[in-house]
């Protein structure tokens, strides 16, 4: 297998688990490791691997990328994997690690099962972004796994932000910014803004008004073939994507839609997405669910 290893900034645990992962795999495998990060290894470990820039988008020949670190990790890793396709193993040795497919505490089981293709492989997807007039570089990763935030800055005055979806008149949203998110970042700041859980492969995009002034205001979940306008209509603001975070200094009108492309991600059965609801989230926990604690 030929395998990059991308990991956590300056994080002992990543780099630690990096290692683990290269004595495991041995000299059967073709690994290699982010060049920025030479420095944190010895010349032994340096002498069994490559290297790559993740300044640049992966090379399509490499079978696997394992993001050791947390959920942060991966969604830094993304604008690396970009649309090559290539499934991303997440490995945490962070806190809460809901979108990692492994413990580093079951690194070793893990990298077995995967050896012997039992794994899943979940298609995420993203939404990009762009501007009406072209007037905002997004770089080349106008794209997010989680969501795309517009949020005020330096100041406590409510934005105004106009939606159009599918070029019909949505709403006018008086509140401290606007989150659109995927069904992957449903869980992410979405959820703490208020907004519902959704299966990772559900086809909608949700709308979620971060303190809305208007009191009728809720969450709102469209198809995601759908198309998104939404016209900022102050000059200062700030907007991410992810964990990417442009200031805008200008009047915008914004286009988001579903990327033509899928992150994927690997997925073992003993740690699936609803049993990291129960056990990373504690959804349903209820002391009469006797009967589901070590399901």
């Amino acid at each position: 297998m030929k395998i990059a290893l991308f990991i956590s900034r300056k994080n002992q645990l990543s780099v630690d688990c990096c290692i683990e992962i290269i004595n495991l795999l041995g000299a059967d495998n073709d690994i290699s490791i982010d060049q920025a990060y030479k420095s944190y290894f010895s010349e032994d470990i340096l002498s069994k691997v490559s290297f790559f820039d993740s300044s640049k988008k992966i090379e399509t020949n490499h079978d696997f990328l394992f993001s050791i670190g947390g959920d942060g990790t991966i969604l830094r890793s993304i604008t690396y994997i970009k649309d090559s396709g290539i499934p991303i193993l997440g490995i945490n040795t962070g806190r809460l690690g809901f979108l990692t497919g492994l413990q580093k505490e079951s690194l070793k089981k893990g990298l077995e099962l995967l050896k012997n293709n039992k794994y899943q492989i979940v298609k995420r997807s993203t939404i990009t972004i762009s501007s009406e007039n072209n007037n905002i570089d997004f770089g080349e990763s106008p794209f997010a796994l989680n969501e795309i935030t517009i949020h005020r800055k330096d100041t406590t005055s409510l934005l105004n932000i106009s939606c159009e979806i599918d070029n019909m008149y949505h709403t006018d949203y008086w509140s401290d910014g606007l989150i659109v998110s995927t069904p992957t970042g449903s869980t992410g700041y979405s959820l703490s803004n208020g907004g519902p859980i959704v299966a990772p492969e559900s086809g909608i995009i949700i709308l979620n008004p971060i303190s809305p002034h208007n009191i009728n205001m809720r969450p709102f979940l469209i198809n995601d073939t759908s198309s998104i306008k939404i016209i900022v209509k102050e000059k200062d603001y700030s907007l991410s994507l992810d964990s990417r975070i442009y200031s805008i200094d200008k009047k915008s009108i914004l286009l988001i839609k579903k990327s033509d492309f899928t992150i994927n991600t690997i997925e073992f059965a003993e740690d699936n997405f609803f049993k990291k609801l129960r056990d990373r989230l504690f959804w349903g926990q209820d002391m009469r669910n006797t009967d589901s604690i070590n399901k």
